[in-house]
């Protein structure tokens, strides 16, 4: 269950506060799935063919995503926006982007994406194409109609309290910490990061269960890992894995392995 190769890059500055990487994405000699793994980010994917380009903003999931070779054609671009760092862009609370794929012309309306669709099949080269989606971006950030919810900075300190958690906290402790109540905590969430907090820092944890058995090598140590990571019990971090993945800690291992 490989992904394709990809060559990721660092964001152009004006863009860096927002955007965690870009990339070029092709196939490989195998035709394995591309998987991609909830980690609380959107991806804006660009798809262009000898025949058609399609732009598409893949929102926030809590469980895999997987598509076959021939959905993802050759220099397939990439731009990932950190966790809480898409909503700048699309103009719309990110909890209806959430578990869902939706075009350009849908998140910009038909003319601009129609535009936008143009110069990407126009550009000769991928990285020309890079340069013109980040440049659209960059003119997007500086509309005057920007979408900037109010609680925005409030989300992207919780998600750096969240992220940088030895112990995870409950939703209640860390609406204490920043000074709110849960209820603006979780509406605010939704409006920025597409998800809720206790839903956000579930995928912090599976995504450091993650990183621990890459780390350990072919015979990961579940039991261990379930409790650094913040598992009540390898049971816990198996029926979590179940969940995300449709498969057991075990059998994602050997896959990856494999």
């Amino acid at each position: 269950m490989a992904a394709p190769s990809d060559n990721a890059l660092a964001p152009r500055a004006d863009l860096s506060r927002f955007v965690q990487r870009v990339r070029v994405l092709w196939r490989g000699p195998s035709q394995d799935a591309y998987v991609r793994l909830p980690d609380g980010t959107v991806e804006l994917v660009v798809r262009v063919t000898s025949t058609t380009c399609d732009v598409h903003a893949l929102g926030p999931r809590e469980q895999v995503v997987r598509k076959a070779p021939s959905e993802v054609p050759p220099d397939t671009l990439g731009i990932q926006f950190k966790p809480g760092g898409a909503y700048p862009f699309f103009g719309l609370p990110m909890s209806e982007l959430a578990q869902r794929s939706l075009s350009i012309d849908t998140l910009w309306g038909k003319a601009d994406g129609a535009r936008l669709r143009a110069s990407l099949a126009a550009a000769p080269t991928s990285q020309a194409r890079l340069h013109t989606l980040e440049t659209a971006l960059v003119d997007r950030l500086h509309r005057d109609d920007v979408y900037e919810p109010a609680a925005a900075y409030l989300v992207r300190r919780g998600i750096r309290l969240l992220s940088g958690a030895v112990e995870l906290p409950r939703v209640a402790d860390l609406a204490r910490t920043l000074g709110v109540s849960e209820r603006h905590l979780r509406r605010a969430f939704d409006d920025v990061l597409g998800m809720g907090p206790k839903s956000y820092a579930r995928i912090v944890r599976f995504q450091r269960a993650l990183q621990a058995s890459a780390r350990q090598g072919t015979r990961p140590d579940w039991g261990s890992i379930a409790a650094g990571a913040g598992y009540y019990d390898q049971a816990h971090l198996i029926a979590d894995f179940r969940a995300v993945l449709g498969t057991t800690p075990g059998a994602w291992a050997r896959a990856q392995a494999a």
